[in-house]
């Protein structure tokens, strides 16, 4: 288990003895070499980083897996069935699949006949900037256009950048996102209120029709490429952009449907709400800066 997985609110409710288990790794590349070594692990299942760490320093066998911010819907698939042939559990990965497949065609069902003039365009500011994104080349391309939406920052390249961010966030000016003038704006530090007014971003379609909605986040924060957000993002995302053609859907309601068929777990509404209001992802920032 990762260190910061461990301090996911959600994921403590859903499974409270995580905190027993070891978390000898942080963020990529820092690892606690004695604390892995004395979990006694059978293998290491990682990226090539973490895992090129591990092979260097110990005598642990690694299972390598795609670590990209590319990874998109059919690497996430393999990457399912990878675990459920690891774990012995590949009815549950298959499982897993056909609901991730039943999403994306609704979804898909809901926005495709939308001509490209009216498709909402939409851009992710994440940190207290809102200035950093991911860019075309990134998951989040794909997961945008599954909503139907466009992303603002479709030509901006970020996988591989690393100086003082992750892998596939990069960032922006000001003035570029002016030009882009997005009808949605989303973000995962502080409040929408706060940018209403405020005079850099107030001229921006998005502000201005009061369009800023707080990133999801549930066991791990939406803007990695995880299993979880790939069900859950586009079906969010599209039901904002283009609420007349969901109104018949209640996304509360399939998100706790997702989290007890997949998770096997039974979300209470607060529960349903706060992952969609990005609410996780908050009380996860606090415990990385706490303890940073």
């Amino acid at each position: 288990m990762t260190n910061t997985l461990k301090m996911s609110k959600l994921i403590r409710e859903i499974y409270p003895d995580i905190k027993e288990l070891p978390g000898p790794r942080t963020t990529s590349g820092n690892i606690n070499i004695e604390e892995l070594i004395s979990s006694n692990p059978d293998i290491v299942i990682s990226g090539d980083i973490d895992g090129g760490i591990v092979l260097e320093k110990t005598r642990i066998p690694v299972a390598f897996l795609e670590d990209s911010m590319g990874e998109g819907i059919e690497d996430i698939k393999k990457e399912i069935r990878f675990y459920g042939y690891v774990f012995q559990t590949l009815e549950r990965a298959e499982k897993y699949i056909k609901y991730l497949e039943k999403t994306i065609s609704l979804v898909k069902e809901r926005t495709h006949d939308i001509p490209a003039k009216k498709r909402k365009k939409v851009f992710q500011g994440f940190s207290p900037s809102h200035l950093i994104t991911l860019g075309g080349d990134t998951f989040m391309q794909e997961r945008i256009e599954q909503a139907g939406c466009i992303n603002a920052a479709k030509t901006v390249i970020t996988i591989g950048k690393r100086t003082g961010l992750h892998s596939g966030l990069g960032e922006v000016s000001m003035e570029q996102v002016l030009e882009w003038n997005p009808d949605i704006l989303v973000i995962n530090y502080g409040k929408p209120k706060d940018l209403y007014n405020h005079p850099q971003w107030k001229n921006i379609k998005a502000v201005q029709n009061k369009k800023i909605h707080a990133q999801p986040a549930g066991v791990f924060i939406f803007n990695r490429p995880t299993a979880e957000s790939a069900v859950i993002f586009p079906l969010w995302l599209a039901s904002l952009a283009y609420p007349d053609r969901f109104e018949d859907i209640c996304v509360p309601c399939l998100v706790k449907e997702f989290y007890r068929k997949i998770f096997d777990f039974d979300l209470n509404d607060q529960q349903a709400m706060d992952i969609l209001l990005g609410i996780y992802e908050i009380r996860m920032m606090k415990g990385i800066k706490n303890r940073g």
